[in-house]
């Protein structure tokens, strides 16, 4: 581990850690610093810092100046400086609720949301084929693309068309089974929301559980019939839930954090300043014993002299 002293500020360099800075430390300001004050320091350091003034050992210099920089993105955003005083680490540009947010709404609002909508979806479809023009439009649709797929025109055969080629089969299918029985669209339908939870590869790999999967979807259509309306229901409900808790869930994240701020600011703010002096005894210690290795080698040095003479 390598130290560089710039106006009195010690920054690592080498191998060390960029994760593991003193913010406060690397830019030389206090914890109380307003951010005038620290723009002004980070301003100064960067000036010093600069790798272009460096003429050798330009690693380090480059890793001095990250940390500079990095020091620079923790203190100048209100939010992630908070954090950083609440915690005395740095938890990233995204503050723990927004972090929060953002994996439960992709984890857990959004399959929800989509499950929805494709139920919503099917529904439509399902009434829209109801109309006898529509079917005659769907089964020309669907002999266009099926054309389309045998000739592979325009690379239809692509791997990325397999969604449209799968929608459209599905919406052909349906057409053709709602011709001959209700019930069996109902249950294409069904079956295209289970593709929506287990992967379509396996049940065409695995004929036994696409069969079984099938089966199914048929008395899961049959048990559900004339309650479509109240499934959907339930989703949106369902849906709602899921975004009042996500909501309240980092409400009270953020009131937890401003509550341990409350509680613990001060004595990481002790705890900084504490570890701060300890560096800079160190820092003064080193100095002392250069100095004292130095004084040593000239009188070394002097008394060699005096021998040979």
């Amino acid at each position: 581990l390598k130290w560089t002293s710039v106006g009195g500020v010690c920054l690592a360099g080498g191998s060390a850690p960029r994760a593991m800075i003193d913010a406060y430390d690397v830019l030389n300001v206090t914890v109380d610093a307003e951010t005038e004050d620290i723009k002004k320091a980070y301003k100064r350091l960067a000036v010093q810092l600069h790798p272009d003034k460096a003429r050798d050992n330009t690693d380090d210099a480059n890793d001095r100046f990250h940390q500079l920089k990095d020091a620079w993105d923790i203190l100048q955003d209100s939010d992630r400086r908070k954090i950083y005083d609440t915690f005395g680490v740095d938890l990233g540009k995204e503050r723990p609720d927004m972090e929060f947010w953002m994996i439960g709404t992709s984890q857990l609002l959004s399959p929800v949301g989509i499950f929805t909508l494709k139920t919503l979806l099917m529904r439509a479809v399902i009434w829209i084929v109801g109309f006898r023009w529509i079917r005659y439009l769907f089964l020309l649709i669907g002999s266009g693309v099926g054309g389309a797929y045998a000739l592979d025109f325009k690379n239809m055969r692509s791997p990325d068309n397999f969604p449209l080629i799968l929608n459209v089969g599905i919406a052909v299918v349906i057409v053709l089974l709602c011709w001959l029985w209700q019930l069996l669209g109902d249950a294409v339908g069904v079956f295209y929301l289970v593709s929506e939870v287990i992967d379509v590869t396996m049940l065409i790999e695995n004929w036994k559980i696409g069969l079984g999967v099938g089966a199914a979807s048929i008395f899961a259509a049959w048990l559900v019939k004339g309650w479509w309306f109240w499934v959907l229901v339930v989703e949106v409900v369902a849906a709602l839930v899921v975004l009042i808790a996500l909501i309240v869930a980092s409400g009270l994240m953020t009131l937890w954090i401003d509550n341990v701020r409350l509680q613990h600011g001060d004595k990481v703010k002790d705890w900084r300043n504490k570890m701060r002096k300890e560096r800079k005894a160190l820092r003064d210690e080193i100095a002392d014993l250069k100095k004292k290795v130095q004084d040593c080698e000239r009188n070394g040095n002097g008394v060699a002299v005096g021998s040979q003479r």
